[in-house]
């Protein structure tokens, strides 16, 4: 961005002396690199892996849905499909790792806890809530916020005041 701006400075400079030559040799030579950046970026992108990957890397697992087998960005991509396409999942076994979180609604009192997977940058979270088998109570019976954890469970969705929310029941969790 800084090289596009002294290049239009640079050109308005040369534009008012009238000799364009040496601004027009400038933006070639940026276009050329800009191109073949481009070309280098889209080839590297097209060989990420994809969600039939994803698939491919949990046959023969115990799970329907491993997404511990999975890299950060096929494990993202599986936790947003599977958000935004829950029927595909429901009554499915899933095991996924990622870090705990807690939510207590103070109107109402009803505690939830997710498994959050991070983007490869970890600048984005897709999370899944888990209820666990048995009675727990929060604090004592789960570990501390951020704690890298493993939930176990069968994908369930539900409907609480006219929204659509995802969890895993009969979860079982483990400190990762």
């Amino acid at each position: 961005m800084k090289k596009i701006a002294a290049l239009l400075c640079l050109a308005l400079c040369l534009a008012s002396c009238g000799d364009t030559s040496a601004i027009d040799k400038a933006i070639s030579a940026h276009e050329t690199s800009s191109t073949e950046e481009t070309t280098t970026t889209t080839t590297a992108q097209t060989a990420e892996p994809t969600l039939d990957d994803a698939a491919k890397l949990m046959e023969g697992s115990d799970y329907d849905v491993d997404l511990t087998v999975l890299d950060s960005n096929l494990c993202y991509a599986q936790v947003y499909d599977m958000v935004y396409n829950p029927d595909m999942y429901l009554g499915k076994s899933v095991r996924m790792r990622g870090n705990m979180a807690y939510f207590k609604d103070e109107n109402t009192g009803q505690e939830y806890f997710a498994v959050l997977i991070q983007d490869a940058l970890q600048c984005c979270s897709q999370g899944i809530e888990f209820k666990l088998t048995g009675e727990h109570k929060y604090p004592d019976d789960y570990p501390e916020l951020g704690t890298i954890i493993t939930v176990t469970g069968t994908f369930n969705s539900y409907e609480e005041d006219g929204m659509g929310y995802i969890q895993l029941i009969d979860a079982e969790m483990a400190v990762s």
